[in-house]
């Protein structure tokens, strides 16, 4: 007997040899095609019966279904969730969770300058914008790791390794630009690439060394990008640029959560342990201290004024 099953998720050879291995000397598997988002059988269904098939399918962590799987256009996924919102309850928590890292981080730095910064002279003038963009990096980025680990699932290679590259580069980019407008290019591009390498590495982890790898290239690029693009701006107005540039990595992470959802979650059965809210809270505020410490009383190129 011959049968297709539509499988979306085979992505590269590691894909194809891992589902290969799984069919290797399988009893009633008589011959296999696996083809670029199907796999051909052609079997003994005295031996084993198709719906076992999709079963060894789904036992790798890849979607199995034999009818050709649809991806949800963008009125699609909305309708989907305001039918469907308890499957959505992890998601459902980014927005309230960065909103109150932010505000928490935002009340706890102006007790820090009324106790030990107001008397610093033009300090709101040199440092006010950053301290913002800071906040807003450490949010967006804590945010997004907490939705990744939230999920204890199996990912495929070509997904694994788009999830590390997009953590490091973004990261990098985003504290790299920060750092690099106030302590100047040396101090912003280790702290961007440092921390855009070590994100890189425990996202991208998750499909092995590829992933790791991508993650930690993606690291070192976008720590150095970062923090040489408001080098580079220093008297080209930045401050004008920094709102746009700020937008459009936020919609980076906030598009690298939606694939999260669409390609490993949805129709997949994954275990659920998101860290709460308090665990989140502390880690973020540790890190926006550090920065924020490296920021005022790091070393600053000959470049910055304050």
């Amino acid at each position: 007997m011959k049968t297709i099953i539509y499988v979306p998720d085979i992505e590269c050879d590691s894909c194809v040899k891992l589902l290969e291995r799984s069919f290797k000397n399988k009893e009633g598997i008589n011959s296999f095609k696996i083809k670029e988002d199907y796999i051909e059988f052609e079997f003994n269904e005295n031996l084993i019966k198709k719906e076992q098939l999709i079963d060894i399918i789904k036992k790798q962590n890849f979607r199995a279904s034999f009818t050709p799987f649809e991806r949800k256009n963008w009125s699609e996924r909305i309708r989907h969730y305001k039918e469907n919102k308890h499957k959505y309850k992890i998601e459902q928590k980014i927005i309230t969770y960065t909103l109150g890292i932010f505000l928490t981080l935002l009340i706890l730095e102006v007790i820090l300058y009324l106790t030990l910064f107001k008397d610093i002279p033009n300090f709101i003038q040199n440092y006010g914008w950053w301290i913002f963009y800071l906040n807003i990096s450490i949010s967006v980025i804590s945010l997004g790791t907490w939705h990744f680990f939230a999920y204890r699932a199996k990912y495929t290679c070509m997904t694994g390794m788009m999830i590390g590259m997009t953590f490091g580069m973004q990261t990098g980019m985003m504290l790299g630009a920060v750092l690099g407008a106030t302590n100047g290019f040396f101090i912003g591009a280790m702290a961007g690439m440092l921390l855009g390498t070590f994100i890189g590495i425990i996202t991208g982890k998750c499909c092995g060394v590829m992933g790791i790898m991508e993650g930690m290239m993606a690291g070192v690029m976008g720590g150095t990008m970062g923090s040489m693009i408001s080098v580079m701006m220093f008297s080209d107005h930045l401050l004008y640029f920094m709102p746009f540039y700020m937008v459009i990595n936020i919609i980076i992470m906030w598009g690298l959560s939606y694939m999260l959802y669409e390609e490993v979650v949805e129709d997949k059965d994954v275990i659920k342990k998101p860290t709460d809210f308090i665990t989140v809270a502390i880690i973020s505020i540790i890190a926006a201290f550090i920065l924020l410490a490296i920021m005022i009383y790091g070393p600053k190129s000959f470049l910055i004024n304050f």
